[in-house]
């Protein structure tokens, strides 16, 4: 049996007869399949693979180019020296942002969690694993969905719940600032990028994909 214990409010001792503070703590899990202690010890196990393949990209684009430029080409559409270079800027403050999720940052969507959001999070929906709120990117907050619990852990061709953590941080504003464009995994998403490079390195499936594909 899994045990979780984590502070839920701080207090001080009193005089006053009959004093008291009510504490009210969500207990519902995020993913029914699974404790939040697991949850929270497998997002963190994700977050620091994302991290290192981050880190094997960076090396990629800047002392192995011409290898890298075939995996560029495929996601992006193109491999310039634009491309390049927003890559080579991007991807060191996605890797801190990524570094910056905290376990109790990443939770179940409900309607309690919009009261700490300055936007809506889009409804539940089965196609829908997670989402972030833009505005407020500073405070590295992923609401997950349902559907996120039933995604294999990683996948080199479809969708996992490690590539929809990177494409969530792509969202933040001092990341890449992404849109959804066309969401996709495998060759579909591949050939988009081919027909629509104009779109490409600012699509957060891209950018998951040319990370951890």
């Amino acid at each position: 049996m899994t045990r979780e214990f984590f502070p839920v409010h701080a207090s001080m001792t009193n005089i006053v007869e009959d004093s008291s503070v009510d504490v009210y703590v969500n207990t519902a899990r995020i993913c029914s399949n699974m404790s939040n202690a697991e949850f929270r010890a497998l997002v963190m196990k994700l977050r620091d693979e994302a991290v290192r393949l981050i880190d094997l990209r960076m090396i990629g684009l800047a002392t192995v180019w011409t290898r890298e430029r075939e995996r560029v080409q495929t996601w992006f559409g193109k491999a310039d020296e634009d491309t390049r270079q927003i890559l080579l800027h991007g991807l060191p403050r996605l890797q801190v942002a990524l570094k910056e999720l905290q376990p109790h940052k990443i939770v179940r969507f409900d309607d309690d969690l919009n009261i700490y959001l300055s936007c809506t999070p889009a409804p539940v929906d089965p196609n829908v694993a997670a989402s972030v709120c833009k505005p407020d990117s500073s405070k590295r907050v992923v609401a997950i969905y349902p559907s996120f619990c039933t995604l294999p852990d990683t996948n080199s061709t479809k969708d996992s719940k490690l590539k929809t953590l990177i494409h969530e941080c792509t969202h933040y504003i001092d990341t890449f600032d992404s849109a959804d464009a066309m969401y996709g995994s495998g060759t579909g998403l591949s050939i988009w990028a081919q027909r629509r490079p104009d779109q490409t390195i600012n699509n957060a499936d891209n950018i998951a994909c040319y990370i951890a594909n």
